[in-house]
C-alpha cells in the first residue's frame, strides 16, 4: 500500500462538521494518504452527509454497533492501520491544506526514537450560527523529558503518531474513570513520552473549533479523569513524585511535583 500516513477520524453526531473535516483531508497538497472513519453509533445524519466521499478508495468507514467512546474507537481503527504513521483528526476540527505534506516530510527525516510529531494549533471560537468570533494560535513544543511534559499541562497538535510506537505501548488505555472516554490525548501521550521523543514543527497545521457542544465543556468528568490520570501515571513512572493541583483560569492544572517519602529515602541513602 502506497503512502506513509493514515488519517483516523472518530465521529459521534458531529453533524455537518464531519463533512468539513473529511474535505480538509481531500483538499491536502499531499494525496497519498489513507483514511479510516470510525462512526461511534451516531444517531444523526453526519454519515449521510459524507456518502459522496466514501467512494474514494483511500477512505474506509467502520461503524460501531453501539457507542463505545473515542478511546476505544481509536483502538479499533489502529487495528486497521497499515501505514508507518497515523494522525488523529477530530470530527469537528480540520487540517490546514499543507498539513500532511509538512508532517510526512518531517517523518521522513525523523529518527526511530521520535514517536510523535506535532505543530501549532489555531483555536477558532464560533457562535451558535457557526460564525467565527475570535481565533488564537497556540504554540506547540518539542518534548524529551516525561516530567517536563507532564508539568507543561498541554497536549500536542496534530498528533502525528508513529504507528509502531502506538502498538508497542498497547494503544490507548481504557482504564480509570468513564472507561477512557475523556482526555484520550494525554492517556496515550503519557504512555509514549517515557519511550519516545516528541518532535515539533513551528507551523500552524491544525484548526480546532470551539463551540457549545465540545466535550471540553464536560468539566466535572474532565477534572475527575485528569486527576486520576496524573496520579496513576506518576505511580507507573516509579512513584517518585506526588502531584499538586490547582485551578488556573478554570482549568485543573498540575502546578508542581513533590518527592514522595520513598524517593526522599532513596536520595538520602545515596548520600
Amino acid at each position: 500500500m502506497s503512502g506513509l500516513v493514515t488519517v483516523v477520524v472518530t465521529n459521534y453526531n458531529a453533524g455537518r462538521y464531519l463533512k468539513e473535516a473529511v474535505k480538509s483531508v481531500l483538499d491536502q497538497t499531499y494525496s497519498k494518504w489513507r483514511m479510516i472513519i470510525v462512526d461511534d453509533a451516531s444517531s444523526d445524519d453526519s454519515i449521510d452527509k459524507i456518502q459522496g466521499y466514501l467512494t474514494d478508495p483511500r477512505i474506509r468507514l467502520i461503524v460501531n454497533d453501539r457507542n463505545i467512546g473515542q478511546t476505544k474507537s481509536l483502538n479499533r481503527a489502529l487495528k486497521h492501520v497499515h501505514t508507518p504513521w497515523m494522525v488523529q483528526l477530530d470530527s469537528d476540527d480540520w487540517f490546514a491544506p499543507h498539513t500532511l505534506e509538512v508532517l510526512v516530510h518531517e517523518a521522513k527525516h525523523s529518527k526511530p526514537d521520535v514517536g510523535l510529531i506535532g505543530a501549532n494549533i489555531e483555536l477558532v471560537w464560533q457562535d451558535d450560527g457557526d460564525r467565527t468570533v475570535r481565533t488564537r494560535v497556540k504554540q506547540g513544543r518539542a518534548f524529551r523529558d516525561k516530567y517536563k511534559f507532564l508539568l507543561a499541562n498541554q497536549s500536542c497538535w496534530p498528533r502525528f503518531y508513529r504507528t509502531e510506537a502506538l502498538r508497542k505501548v498497547g494503544g490507548w488505555p481504557t482504564d480509570g474513570p468513564y472507561e477512557g472516554r475523556y482526555i484520550e490525548d494525554l492517556r496515550i501521550l503519557y504512555r509514549l513520552i517515557p519511550r519516545y521523543r516528541f518532535r515539533h514543527v513551528n507551523q500552524t497545521l491544525y484548526l480546532h473549533r470551539r463551540h457549545q457542544h465540545n466535550m471540553t465543556s464536560s468539566t466535572k468528568e474532565m477534572e475527575e479523569t485528569l486527576r486520576w490520570l496524573v496520579i496513576d501515571t506518576l505511580k507507573r513512572w516509579g512513584g517518585k513524585y506526588e502531584p499538586r493541583f490547582q485551578k488556573v483560569e478554570d482549568y485543573l492544572t498540575v502546578t508542581g511535583l513533590v518527592p514522595t517519602h520513598r524517593a526522599r529515602r532513596t536520595s538520602a541513602s545515596r548520600q
